[in-house]
């Protein structure tokens, strides 16, 4: 894909770095090439890795032995575990929107309480020539979202891989789980922090 990166995607790396976040469980959610799950092992994170692609995770399994990778589908979950931090660099922006719901209460399932979500999907801010699945706003975030996590903060971002040849358009979300049917309006900018 163009926006392959073998490095820590860098705004989970600020985050991280910024929280002083060093250790915990981390669920890769669409781990596709499992760079990220990789980089995360080697920051001390216990992760796993998830994929609907059964030749995904096979490629992943074979590449990085030491890390959990698992064949599994966000819509129809069968994890059993919980985790401290899920990222999901990807996943989200291709789920149709009748399927958003089912993927909040399945990510808020599997995260700890607390626990925090880590979102970076595509903005509907790409220009119009561009064909990606399912560009998503602001609204959309805060629609499916604020009823079970707290939104602390949506930067705008992009996508690059390994040579910063692209321009794909982003945002990237940090969101924590908070208790079901509790509204939260409070936003806190944790990049700032």
């Amino acid at each position: 894909m163009p926006w392959y990166n073998p490095k820590l995607d860098n705004y989970i790396e600020s985050v991280l770095d910024k929280l002083n976040i060093k250790s915990g469980t981390f669920l890769d959610l669409g781990t596709g090439p499992a760079t990220q799950a990789k980089q995360l092992k080697d920051k001390g994170f216990e992760v796993t890795g998830v994929d609907v692609s059964e030749e995904a995770i096979s490629l992943a399994k074979q590449t990085y032995p030491g890390i959990e990778f698992t064949r599994d589908d966000i819509l129809q979950t069968n994890l059993s575990k919980q985790f401290d931090f899920i990222f999901d660099r990807g996943c989200f922006h291709v789920i149709d929107a009748d399927k958003r719901k089912i993927y909040c209460k399945n990510v808020f399932n599997l995260l700890n309480d607390p626990g925090l979500l880590f979102l970076k999907c595509f903005s509907d801010k790409m220009p119009d020539n561009r064909v990606f699945p399912h560009p998503i706003s602001e609204k959309i975030i805060k629609d499916i979202f604020e009823q079970n996590f707290i939104i602390e903060d949506i930067v705008e971002t992009e996508f690059k891989n390994d040579k910063n040849l692209i321009n794909v358009k982003g945002l990237f979300v940090i969101m924590k789980k908070t208790f079901k049917n509790v509204s939260i309006n409070k936003h806190t900018d944790i990049t700032n922090q």
